[in-house]
């Protein structure tokens, strides 16, 4: 089997925590703001112009639910960027309300915004279903709702999301590479019963079982650093034979379980986070790093402002997720991009910034100094 190297070691394990799709978030954004009922509201772009008809801007408010990890802030800075931009700085005007992470609050920050005369609400979902009496009263408004990330599947609702079960074939089928057929791996769950952690999984054993890979023992890393450490520590403590590591955590996670128990690094799988890659570049590690790209609240703008322009929008909008590794010749049917230092990762950034913040195909582009000072 294909094993790894154990090089320089990292420093104290860093708690970082998927979002997006993965996680419920919340906070506040830069920009002017201002207190209006349901939630704290702030201004993406300020000056007043045409959009598509040559009237006032399209007034979108992007309603979010939590703002606690760097993830959901990331993803705010990024769509504030963005309706900055050509083509939507001229026809956008973006407000940005954060609520308490509850489906009530979320319910009554939308009534609120429908109160407001909106176009459009881009939705970051703190629930999947206790949402849809607020969003449908939206509807009848004739306001145009885009759910994103944590989606609602509702009549006439818009969803925008990465396409996580793609995702997870393409970690499987690179790990089958890497490892062989026949050999013994470990798999990492997420969170036990969540939708998206059941995506992930049911595509990845569909992968495991055409290459009669062997999973010795599974695990729930929440998608968070310091429980995946601890979590894989107890799965090598009692497995000898480990070819391969099935992770939604990090690669710094799985670095620092395999250091720290002695043992020589196998392939693995991770999420995407600045100290995954500084970790997997410094220590050339056999990885492939996916993305939910931050960009979501982008995509979801994008979509709006199509609807409100008359052009046929898809009611769903799945995102091809970024592969980023080391070794970008491996063949395994999809395209990988070169870990590299102040392209996919910034040392003077923060750990758990994740890059890019758009898809590749995304326009317009933004770069990683516009959305530095993200943090909130």
């Amino acid at each position: 089997m294909k094993k790894g190297f154990m090089k320089k070691a990292v420093g104290a394990a860093v708690s970082l925590t998927l979002t997006g799709a993965l996680l419920a978030g919340c906070g506040n954004s830069s920009s002017s703001s201002s207190e209006s009922d349901g939630g704290q509201t702030s201004s993406g772009s300020a000056s007043s112009s045409s959009a598509e008809s040559g009237g006032e801007k399209y007034k979108i408010a992007l309603s979010n639910s939590y703002m606690g990890n760097d993830w959901r802030q990331l993803m705010i800075k990024t769509a504030q960027i963005v309706a900055e931009k050509d083509p939507y700085a001229d026809k956008v005007q973006l407000d940005v309300v954060n609520c308490e992470n509850t489906a009530e609050a979320q319910s009554a920050s939308i009534d609120a915004l429908v109160e407001e005369g909106y176009d459009a609400i881009l939705i970051e979902a703190s629930s999947p279903t206790a949402l849809i009496p607020s969003i449908q009263r939206a509807q009848e408004a004739g306001i145009v709702i885009v759910t994103f990330d944590n989606t609602v599947e509702a009549d006439g609702v818009y969803r925008v999301s990465t396409d996580l079960a793609d995702l997870s074939t393409a970690w499987a089928e690179w790990l089958c590479v890497q490892c062989g057929d026949g050999a013994n791996i470990i798999v990492d769950t997420g969170i036990a019963g969540s939708t998206s952690g059941n995506t992930m999984y049911e595509a990845a054993m569909a992968v495991f079982e055409e290459h009669n890979i062997n999973v010795v023992s599974e695990f729930a890393s929440e998608y968070a650093d310091g429980v995946g450490q601890e979590q894989i520590a107890s799965v090598l403590a009692a497995n000898d034979d480990v070819d391969g590591v099935y992770s939604l955590c990090y690669a710094n996670t799985v670095y620092n379980a395999f250091t720290d128990a002695g043992r020589e690094l196998v392939p693995t799988t991770s999420f995407n986070s600045n100290i995954g890659h500084i970790t997997a570049y410094d220590n050339q590690m056999d990885v492939l790093i996916g993305q939910n790209t931050p960009g979501l609240g982008a995509e979801a703008l994008k979509v709006a402002v199509d609807v409100l322009d008359g052009k046929e929008v898809p009611q769903e909008t799945l995102i091809q997720a970024a592969l980023f590794t080391n070794d970008t010749s491996v063949e395994f049917g999809y395209e990988t991009t070169q870990i590299e230092e102040d392209k996919t990762f910034f040392r003077d950034l923060p750990d758990a910034f994740d890059y890019p913040v758009v898809p590749a195909d995304f326009e317009p582009q933004v770069s990683a100094e516009e959305v530095a000072d993200y943090q909130q």
